[in-house]
């Protein structure tokens, strides 16, 4: 019985803990009207604006300088796979030139150089 008590203990402590790892700094809600995704604590935003896709980072709340960050975006159509490269603008890294793009295309976004860390996020478009 004691080994039992002891182990619900533990679990409901782990509970608690893991929770307050999340916080509540982990919103994944759209800022900009795109589809939201997250890799290693950093929220990841991806807009789509007719030929080009923005992406937006977020590091809890903060706006990395996007002129250190490198990036590529595959989109992967059907049986069709093509590459763009992201190029920063102020606020958020944008790739252009997208023709491909249709209703189930997976998007999956890699960015390089954010504090020596490569951050990957992959995007259903609907």
């Amino acid at each position: 019985m004691k080994i039992n008590r002891l182990i619900s203990t533990f679990i409901i402590t782990a509970g608690f803990i893991t929770s307050a790892w999340a916080g509540p700094n982990h919103d994944l809600t759209p800022k900009h009207g795109g589809i939201v995704a997250e890799s290693r604590d950093v929220t990841l935003e991806l807009v789509v604006r007719g030929d080009q896709v923005n992406l937006y980072i977020s590091d809890h709340g903060k706006v990395p300088n996007m002129k250190e960050l490198k990036g590529k975006l595959t989109i992967l159509s059907g049986s069709v796979k093509t590459e763009h490269n992201f190029v920063p603008a102020d606020q958020f890294l944008t790739a252009t030139g997208i023709t491909n793009l249709a209703k189930g295309s997976v998007l999956v976004a890699t960015i390089t150089g954010y504090q020596g860390k490569t951050l990957t996020a992959r995007f259903a478009y609907k």
